[in-house]
């Protein structure tokens, strides 16, 4: 409680320093302990009435005290007032039990009725570095994860899609060879079709787990907008066709070269256009756009008259596995990341917009080819 002679300000002060839940230590000039808060009771495992008095070494590890002496000794003599500890190597406690734990620190000294007073900020980090470990531990076991879809699993899926596709053409193509009772054709046409599907979600799965290492490799190139977003097209036709779609492209005159990775730009183009073909009724128009955004930038847009996505989801559309319940995705949600991670390691932007039941619009922009690096 605060006396006549104590400021109520002081007095809130002591107050808030003696409930806070980091330690708080003050010691003097000798480097005795002087206070000792409710958080460092609680952190170091001492009581404030056992360790005033004593030496802050105390709580320290001993491989460390020397050191630490040396180092509090210059830094009152500096003409800093207060310093950031640990940044050149992790500071470390010692509980009264013999643990030690990791911290983070700071210190300040001042001058008080002409001797030298320091007092030190510490923040156990123990559990949060706990949760940084287990991280970097499922960050490592998905890439053995990875490692191990790419090698052990993708080759038996390569090698079906090979031996099924050489079905299909020996029977197709070769006079002489045996046909396939059309019921058969028809079951190793779906077998090669269920290996495309797979090998498709493997690179998925690699390429999302590359993006978020931040190994994602592009190599842009100048590159004719038009011509690269044709070739991107194309494959895709038979799939408008057979939904009575109508597939609209149209670009500007004139339009400068990109820097782009043309595999992967069509991987992008891919995306967008297949969501507007799963998600548009059939006899719907999928326009497609390239268009001049000053010098310094070509911008291509997808326009579908599907569903729409709703205002609330789409801040989350390029979130891993999202799902959209209204549209009724299906796979793993890993499209639109992807196409996010490849278009900004070109330099470039995608967004998504949607009126609710109003059709959807993807754009993004490659950057002109004469901009530089």
């Amino acid at each position: 409680m605060p006396t006549p002679s104590t400021p109520l300000s002081d007095a809130i002060l002591v107050g808030m320093v003696s409930i806070s839940a980091d330690a708080i230590v003050a010691v003097d000039d000798s480097l005795r302990v002087i206070f000792f808060n409710t958080g460092a009771e609680q952190i170091f495992g001492w009581q404030a009435s056992e360790i005033v008095g004593q030496e802050l070494a105390v709580l320290l590890p001993q491989r460390f005290r020397a050191a630490h002496r040396g180092h509090v000794t210059l830094f009152g003599t500096s003409h800093e007032r207060a310093r950031q500890m640990g940044q050149r190597q992790e500071v470390l406690g010692l509980r009264r039990n013999g643990e030690e734990f990791p911290a983070e620190a700071s210190i300040a000294h001042l001058t008080v009725e002409g001797r030298t007073v320091y007092t030190a900020v510490l923040r156990d980090v123990s559990e949060r570095k706990r949760i940084e470990r287990e991280l970097r531990a499922a960050l490592r076991a998905r890439d053995d994860i990875a490692g191990i879809v790419s090698h052990d699993l993708r080759n038996p899926v390569q090698a079906i899609r090979m031996l099924s596709g050489a079905i299909l053409a020996s029977a197709d193509g070769d006079a002489g060879a045996p046909r396939l009772d059309p019921a058969v054709a028809e079951q190793v046409a779906v077998i090669r079709h269920a290996a495309e599907q797979m090998d498709g979600l493997i690179q998925d799965l690699l390429d999302a787990a590359r993006i978020e290492a931040g190994q994602l490799h592009v190599d842009p190139r100048p590159t004719d907008a038009v011509r690269l977003v044709t070739r991107a097209l194309e494959p895709l036709e038979p799939l408008v066709e057979a939904k009575g779609q109508r597939l609209d492209f149209d670009a500007d005159t004139d339009l400068p070269l990109v820097m782009a990775d043309a595999p992967r730009i069509e991987q992008v183009l891919s995306n967008l256009v297949g969501n507007s073909i799963k998600f548009s009724p059939a006899g719907g128009r999928i326009a497609v756009t390239v268009r001049a955004d000053g010098d310094a930038a070509v911008v291509v847009a997808v326009r579908d008259e599907g569903p729409g996505i709703p205002a609330d989801q789409l801040p989350h559309v390029f979130d891993r596995y999202w799902q959209s319940a209204r549209t009724g995705r299906h796979g793993a949600g890993l499209g639109l990341p992807i196409a996010k991670g490849i278009v900004e390691a070109h330099g470039g932007r995608i967004r998504i917009a949607s009126g609710d039941g109003g059709g959807t619009v993807a754009t993004f922009t490659l950057r002109s080819a004469g901009t530089g690096e």
